[in-house]
């Protein structure tokens, strides 16, 4: 993501960062909330799906059973009418066990998407931190070297903003969720982590949501329940506040009211 979403025809009324910051809130929470709307749909028909499924496999042992190919596949084909009545009483465990796994796979869909949103969104709220504020970028961008035909033809805040770029693009956006979040506390350093009376910004539990995603996606673990999605659901969207927050309360950005009709989109 690289600031160019939504269309700039209004950038001119705003201070340098402020569409970015606009963009970063907004988008997240059009996102997360279009993602739990999908969420709940699917989990409140996971029930009849799943039933649905044991069904078309019972009818399956059915036909089997009735056209005497089960007999055969038996090593004792006499014990077959005692096999076929085992298998219609486990028709309930059946169902709770395609359940669960149709739960965890939904759940495990909902924190890969979830994570891409939240990765994209840090990453612009780290933009619209150093386009307001540069010179806290002077931490990651002090020591890189510049040419002395660069310094003759460009004055030093193009040649920073070059660097931040760079480093923006070149490091920031191909690191991890965590590597986001750590450099944006790193120039921000908010002296309140609390997001609200109950929750405070808590590192390590964002650090098993980035390995959650990892294990899913790297170790094709699409049943997993490391992380249940409803219970995560709303400490995501807090921290789209928080961050928020930690942005603005630095730098003097401020959100726009018009905000929700030309970013929630």
């Amino acid at each position: 993501m690289r600031g160019n979403w939504p269309p700039q025809k209004d950038v001119k009324k705003m201070r340098p960062g402020e569409n970015e910051l606009n963009c970063a809130f907004w988008r997240t929470l059009s996102q997360l909330s279009a993602l739990s709307t999908f969420y709940n749909i699917m989990l409140k028909g996971l029930p009849h799906g799943t039933m649905g499924h044991v069904l078309e496999t019972e009818a399956v042992g059915e036909q089997l059973y009735k056209d005497g190919t089960l007999g055969t596949l038996l090593t004792d084909s006499k014990k077959v009418d005692e096999y076929y009545e085992m298998m219609k009483q486990q028709k309930e465990q059946l169902f709770k066990k395609m359940t669960d796994d149709a739960k965890g796979a939904l759940d495990a869909t909902a924190i890969v998407c979830a994570h891409g949103i939240l990765d994209a969104s840090v990453y612009m709220y780290l933009q619209a931190f150093s386009l307001a504020s540069p010179e806290s970028f002077r931490i990651y961008t002090g020591k890189k070297q510049v040419t002395l035909s660069n310094v003759e033809s460009k004055s030093y805040e193009h040649l920073h903003a070059e660097k931040i770029r760079e480093f923006m693009e070149g490091t920031v956006e191909k690191n991890s969720l965590i590597y986001k979040l750590d450099k944006l506390h790193e120039v921000a350093q908010p002296k309140n982590t609390q997001m609200n009376p109950d929750h405070k910004y808590d590192r390590e539990r964002l650090v098993q949501f980035d390995k959650a995603r990892h294990d899913i996606v790297h170790g094709n673990d699409w049943s997993s329940r490391s992380i249940d999605f409803t219970t995560e659901f709303f400490y995501w969207n807090l921290l789209n506040f928080y961050l928020l927050r930690v942005v603005a309360e630095k730098t003097g950005l401020k959100l726009s009211t018009k905000g929700s009709r030309k970013y929630f989109a």
